[in-house]
């Protein structure tokens, strides 16, 4: 997955307000909960997303 993009809509994920982020440290590193604009939410760790969720808005993903 694309470490700087939603995968699922291909927003940058630097351009998300700082409120769409809950981070917690774990013992590989930093574990993100990122919400993106398209509705799902992202997990990264240490940088690295490693899975989202579907969109909950119901739109057809790109």
């Amino acid at each position: 997955m694309e470490a700087n993009k939603c995968p699922r809509c291909g927003w940058p994920l630097a351009e998300l307000p700082r409120n769409a982020t809950n981070s917690q440290r774990v013992s590989q590193g930093s574990l993100d909960y990122i919400r993106c604009l398209c509705g799902s939410w992202l997990a990264r760790v240490d940088g690295v997303v490693l899975g989202a969720t579907k969109s909950q808005l119901g739109q057809p993903q790109l």
